[in-house]
């Protein structure tokens, strides 16, 4: 069961009661059947038998109706049974008798109507505990933090979001826990932990069973979720889980596995065509001989971020993060630090496709009660900025954890077990606004296949912003299926680059400076063989206005030019130069073949043998679209080679 925020300072205050009573030579009360039946309920609620202590309790108040200090240890009893109304009536009998006699009577009735989401009353309650003078220390302390805590639920709760998340149907949600763990670039696919009771499994010993299950949506309706095909799964305990945003790499949590060097331990299985292979612990580097669970990986593959109870935390679980190093392994994790981490419990992280928006789940700070999801933005300088609670009634007196956003960052699910859902978590999703909203990403997504045969190929593909010439991406097309896909950040001008050994490369130009008019890339990318006649356009070649003079930008096309030379020594090619129509036919020859030159010497100059290479300029005399337009005209203003 998850605890409450305060459950730990219930029980540190709620002993120190006991130790009070305890060390009293002069209880209140002068009955002696009260009295008698008061000694036999302290020394039961000190064995932890709460129902004899509670019924002896019952019988001395009974008997002497102000007996305080029965109904105080009543009050206790009680909470420790999860029975809060009656803990409640206990307590206000406590104070009927005498207000001032046990002031934290007012942090127990605080936290009660706290947890009952009664946040005003909560707020009266914690005010008047600090009213006391005499109060220790570490009392106040703990009453100014609840207060806090109280004061913010209250105010969250008169100044609500207008995001109502919505249970998304009883196809997915069952009385079951269920737990959102990845939805696809068209949020028509959902992936999620099953959760499930078995009661008490004689021959494993199991109390609960947990399975990933597929979910689509045809016509509005999610189907019925089929768990996913994983050969290795038998008799494992796994969960914690989130798929990459290619959807072919899945990272999760396997406990008291036979590779594992803690209880909990973070694996990773990739897809190869439509089968997940055998998973891989991820190391001594990541996993501690501690708890280490529900790992969830960047867009780009290169950090990692999963929860942890190892040593050197705030405090109970944290959000920690390793790097992807060059060689592949990762790094030793590092704690994200106080704008996240607290001494509660830091949950299921989820870093958006913009690689700068963290949600968790957390039970500290300013929160309405149990787990509530927070949000921290990342800085220009790698700072995380204070996590906030992203706000009622997403979160709510109850449990919410775990949250996946779509990559526009317009629409959010959330697990919940808020009243009203199936039992235990739920599925529930919400329209963002613009303080969760994360940046908008979009995607490139394709095949990669032979273009004379069709043939699907497994090939390189790196996307580099010409900002700076620095690859920011790299995958591989499926070997099986030659799929892949990649996230591209709008204002961002891309080089996109497709190669292969024994084929000519694909070159691309994805340029979203103008985020207005900025979308998705999908298709068919076909890769030529290296034969002689067959040609390709070199879209990242770069030249300022009316001239033959290389922009920066060219150089990460120029490189990969020159790497296909240098990788196929009998390749001989010819550089070719085209322009539109705007101006003179002579004058446009002449800047065409000007420019087929720049690139042939800057070639020469690097090393590649004269008798490899050839240079040739059309001028407007081999369009590939209209001149009629500008969109047409730029098409035409290009560079190509030929293979000879």
């Amino acid at each position: 069961m998850i605890r409450a925020f305060f459950i730990f300072i219930l029980i540190v205050l709620s002993s120190q009661f006991c130790l009070v009573t305890a060390q009293q030579y002069q209880l209140s009360s002068e009955n002696k059947k009260a009295l008698k039946y008061y000694k036999e309920a302290e020394l039961a609620y000190r064995q932890k038998e709460l129902m004899p202590a509670v019924e002896s309790l019952q019988k001395a108040v009974k008997k002497d109706p102000d007996f305080i200090e029965a109904w105080l240890l009543l009050g206790d009893s009680f909470s420790e049974l999860s029975q809060k109304q009656e803990a409640i009536a206990a307590y206000k009998e406590a104070i009927r008798i005498d207000p001032d006699f046990f002031p934290q009577v007012y942090y127990f009735l605080g936290k009660l109507n706290f947890d009952f989401g009664n946040y005003e009353q909560s707020v009266n309650y914690f005010d008047k505990l600090l009213s006391f003078s005499e109060i220790t220390i570490k009392s106040r302390q703990l009453g100014e933090m609840a207060l806090k805590r109280a004061k913010f639920s209250s105010h969250a709760i008169q100044n609500p979001t207008s995001q109502y998340p919505e249970n998304i149907g009883d196809s997915i949600n069952t009385p079951a826990d269920e737990y959102i763990n990845f939805v696809n670039e068209t949020t028509d696919q959902i992936i999620l932990t099953r959760k499930a009771s078995l009661g008490s499994d004689k021959d494993t010993e199991r109390l609960f069973s947990e399975g990933f299950y597929n979910s689509v949506l045809t016509k509005k309706n999610w189907s019925r979720p089929e768990q996913l095909s994983l050969s290795w799964q038998e008799n494992l305990d796994l969960g914690g889980m989130s798929i990459s945003v290619d959807g072919r790499k899945m990272y999760f949590t396997g406990c008291h596995w036979p590779t594992s060097f803690g209880s909990c331990d973070l694996y990773v299985s990739y897809r190869k065509g439509y089968l997940w292979e055998a998973p891989t612990n991820l190391g001594t580097y990541v996993n501690s001989q501690w708890w280490d669970s529900q790992p969830v990986i960047s867009a780009n593959g290169k950090q990692l971020f999963f929860s942890s109870k190892r040593s050197g935390g705030k405090g109970g679980a944290d959000i920690w993060m390793s790097v992807k190093l060059p060689a592949g392994k990762w790094s030793p994790p590092i704690n994200l630090g106080d704008s996240i981490n607290t001494t509660g419990d830091e949950m299921a992280p989820f870093l958006h496709a913009d690689g700068k928006t963290l949600f968790f789940s957390s039970t500290a700070g300013e929160g309405l009660g149990g787990f509530d999801l927070f949000v921290s933005r990342k800085d220009f300088a790698g700072q995380w900025s204070k996590a906030q609670n992203i706000g009622y009634p997403i979160n709510t007196k109850n449990n919410e954890i775990n949250i996946f956003i779509s990559l526009d960052g317009s629409e959010a699910w959330i697990s919940s077990d808020r009243e009203g859902g199936n039992g235990g978590f739920d599925i529930y999703s919400f329209q963002t606004n613009e303080f969760i909203r994360p940046e908008k990403v979009l995607f490139v997504k394709g095949v990669v296949s032979d273009k004379l045969s069709n043939k699907l190929l497994k090939a390189k593909i790196e996307l580099t912003n010409l900002l700076n010439n620095k690859i920011v991406d790299s995958t591989t097309s499926d070997p099986l299926t030659g799929g892949f896909m990649m996230v591209l950040h709008p204002g961002t001008d891309y080089a996109f680059n497709i190669s292969k050994k024994g084929y000519l490369f694909y070159s691309s130009n994805l340029n979203l400076k103008d985020t207005a008019t900025a979308n998705h890339l999908q298709e068919t990318f076909k890769l030529t063989p290296q034969k002689k006649g067959e040609q390709f356009i070199l879209n990242n070649i770069f030249f300022d206005f009316n001239s033959a003079n290389l922009k920066t930008a060219s150089r990460t096309e120029l490189i990969k030019l020159l790497n296909l030379l240098q990788q196929n020594r009998m390749l001989r090619i010819r550089i070719t130069g085209h322009t539109d129509n705007v101006g003179e036919t002579a004058y446009n020859q002449k800047l065409s073949t000007e420019r087929a030159f720049a690139v042939y010497s800057y070639l020469i100059k690097n090393g590649i043998e004269v008798n490899r290479l050839e240079y040739k300029g059309f001028g407007d005399s081999r369009p590939l679209s209209s001149n009629e337009t500008e969109e047409g005209r730029s098409t035409n203003r290009r560079t190509e080679a030929e293979v000879l």
